[in-house]
């Protein structure tokens, strides 16, 4: 059998290498479109403008108009939420984004939840509104209410936040609202459990927005805006004294003073606590009237720790993100939170898909 002649061999491994070449570039190209696109805000916390409405939150006409919603606690006064955090679903190759539905539907079965609660990086996708349109065509699929507040990387490629809401219009099982219009953010709205009509706990949610340019150009996580903080005043004032249960994608500074303080219990196996590098005052209005009891954030996937912070509990989720970065020593999850109306208090329990064999 005749060898090759020499320049055919050379012009096969320069083939190889220019499609190796080009392979690296897409792929960087990619995983940077993914990773590193920002959203700013035009405004700061010194800038931003607002009105608050002079007539007191009205729960039933903010249910009309689509900025609020109530469910009715179950007879045994159990309400059951499931907790997921940043499930970065995206679409194509390697996306993995089945493993995520294995886990929701293995979920479903073993805790039967009242309401799925996503605290932000939902999505991770190009097209935000055909990955949305596929997961809410899901949960609609499995009958399950859910609600939605946005993460940093929601909104942040072809589609916008606003564009994303729309979405979740179309289905009904999507407790989702942009919230009002004089407060900054696309997902600022209650979720209110009733019992005999009347309101008995609150879970509130909050668009934690994305990034901020703070001084010295440093680029870190942007903070809650005052009329997000005023909106939570106003429907808190409105609610009356009723518990209340935050959900927000991106921690607020105080989880890392609890870390800081050594009282938490969990582990912190991402780099940082990556919070706002300035605190805008949310956890100072939560302490005011005393009703908030627990805050739950994401963003850091290798962080799942808790504890209480000046009297209000604060709680990392259990990522379960394939499409985006992780490890093999913390295993991908999901938590549940269960509210009892009867004794005024709650309970978080972690599901793992080792736990699971998934």
């Amino acid at each position: 059998m005749k060898k090759a002649p020499a320049w055919v061999l050379k012009a096969i491994l320069i083939t190889l290498l220019i499609l190796l070449t080009a392979g690296g570039i897409a792929t960087y190209l990619v995983v940077d479109g993914l990773i590193n696109t920002r959203i700013y805000q035009e405004v700061d916390r010194f800038s931003e403008l607002f009105s608050v409405p002079s007539e007191p939150f009205d729960l039933a006409k903010a249910v009309a108009e689509k900025k609020a919603f109530t469910l009715e606690y179950p007879e045994d006064d159990v309400f059951t939420i499931l907790w997921g955090t940043d499930f970065h679903l995206r679409r194509g190759p390697f996306s993995n984004r089945n493993k995520v539905y294995a886990l929701l539907e293995r979920a479903f079965s073993e805790t039967n939840p009242d309401l799925t609660v996503i605290s932000g990086d939902l999505l991770f996708s190009f097209d935000g509104v055909k990955m949305l349109t596929e997961f809410a065509a899901f949960m609609e699929k499995h009958n399950r209410k859910w609600a939605y507040s946005f993460g940093n990387h929601d909104g942040q490629h072809k589609h916008d936040k606003l564009a994303l809401g729309a979405v979740l219009s179309e289905f009904d099982t999507a407790l989702f609202s942009n919230g009002e219009t004089w407060v900054l953010g696309y997902s600022d709205y209650p979720v209110v459990l009733m019992r005999e009509g009347k309101p008995q706990t609150a879970i509130m949610l909050l668009d934690s927005h994305d990034s901020r340019v703070y001084e010295g150009s440093v680029i870190a996580p942007d903070y809650i805006y005052p009329s997000q903080i005023a909106w939570y005043r106003w429907v808190e004032d409105g609610l009356g004294d009723i518990p209340l249960y935050a959900f927000l994608h991106i921690p607020i500074p105080e989880f890392k003073l609890l870390w800081e303080s050594g009282t938490a219990i969990g582990v912190k196996n991402d780099r940082i606590v990556n919070t706002p590098r300035e605190n805008s005052g949310l956890f100072a209005a939560m302490q005011e009237r005393g009703n908030t009891v627990a805050v739950f954030s994401g963003h850091d996937h290798l962080n799942d720790f808790h504890g209480t912070w000046e009297g209000i509990a604060l709680h990392y989720g259990r990522s379960a993100s394939y499409g985006s970065y992780g490890s093999a020593s913390h295993a991908k999850g999901i938590k549940t939170i269960t509210l009892n109306l009867a004794s005024s208090s709650y309970t978080v329990q972690t599901f793992t898909v080792d736990d699971w064999n998934l």
